[in-house]
């Protein structure tokens, strides 16, 4: 276990920020044979620079419980790539659903995003969560490893 400090937007992006400080686990999981791809599609023009970051938002993206999010760098908007996605407030917990409703988009020309433009593709993987690793069982995997 250890103690970390979440740190989020209350409101908005680039609004008041928030910290919360919870005790964290490493987890052991597996991924199933089952996955989808979601689309992240404008939901707003704007208009960006090259290499200024800004957020976008996209589509509402329903993320079910116990899923875990991969990016697809297969499909990217032509004036840049999505860094990262995610939603406002306090990060839920991967055993809960969770909205993807906006992303972080890292221009590398200027240009105009549209309503109804791609601008990226995620994984999304469902995932059995095995157990938390504590320090013992780390350490005791490393050695049946040769580590």
């Amino acid at each position: 276990m250890v103690k970390i400090d979440i740190v989020s937007w209350k409101d908005k992006i680039g609004g008041d920020i928030q910290k919360i400080s919870v005790d964290a686990f490493p987890y052991g999981y597996s991924v199933g044979p089952r996955g989808e791809w979601q689309m992240l599609v404008a939901s707003e023009d704007k208009a960006v620079r090259a290499n200024e970051m800004t957020d976008i938002k996209i589509r509402d993206i329903e993320i079910p419980e116990r899923a875990i999010i991969l990016p697809c760098f297969t499909e990217r908007h032509a004036l840049g790539v999505v860094a990262s996605v995610g939603g406002i407030g306090i990060p839920k917990l991967v055993e809960e659903k969770r909205t993807i409703d906006n992303v972080i988009f890292h221009p590398i020309s200027d240009g105009k995003v549209h309503i109804g433009e791609l601008l990226g593709v995620i994984n999304i993987l469902y995932a059995t969560f095995e157990r938390k690793l504590t320090e013992e069982a780390v350490e005791s995997w490393l050695k049946g490893r040769g580590g």
